[in-house]
């Protein structure tokens, strides 16, 4: 699953901006790290593999729960947009499992602008708190988990 992050920069300004990310975990990563950017919306991009409708979709992301059996090593992740849900993996949901929030529009209120210490005005077009910068290992290995 890719995530489309509606961004708006601390340091220009500049709003209706988007920060695009490829899983779940780079999603949260993004929220925990990212400096700079006040993040309003997040969308999520449905191809049409679990869609089912044979075309691609962008919904509101609403929930991303990510379930743990406990009696297996089975998993899943389940995705709640605006038009729908959405699970990946093989935990059946009505066996005994644990729970993790992932992504809430609660936690999207709540979240708090971080601002850098030696935030700067950038002198011309450059990213918004790019994750490129973050160390490569750790996301893809959150993605992997995914």
């Amino acid at each position: 699953m890719s995530f489309l992050l509606t961004v708006t920069s601390a340091q220009t300004g500049m709003c209706e901006r988007a920060a695009i990310v490829s899983c779940a975990y780079e999603l949260q990563l993004y929220m925990n790290t990212a400096s700079n950017v006040e993040i309003s919306n997040v969308q999520m991009l449905c191809p049409p593999a679990i869609t089912r409708s044979g075309k691609w979709s962008l919904e509101d992301l609403d929930l991303i729960t990510c379930f743990q059996g406990v009696a297996t090593q089975e998993s899943a992740v389940v995705y709640r947009t605006s038009q729908s849900v959405y699970k990946m993996g093989g935990l059946d949901l009505r066996k005994k499992k644990t729970s993790k929030v992932w992504f809430s529009k609660k936690r999207l209120e709540n979240h708090q602008q971080r601002i850098s210490e030696s935030a700067s005005r950038p002198a011309g077009v450059g990213m918004y708190a790019p994750l490129y910068l973050k160390s490569a290992s750790a996301i893809e290995a959150g993605c992997q988990q995914d």
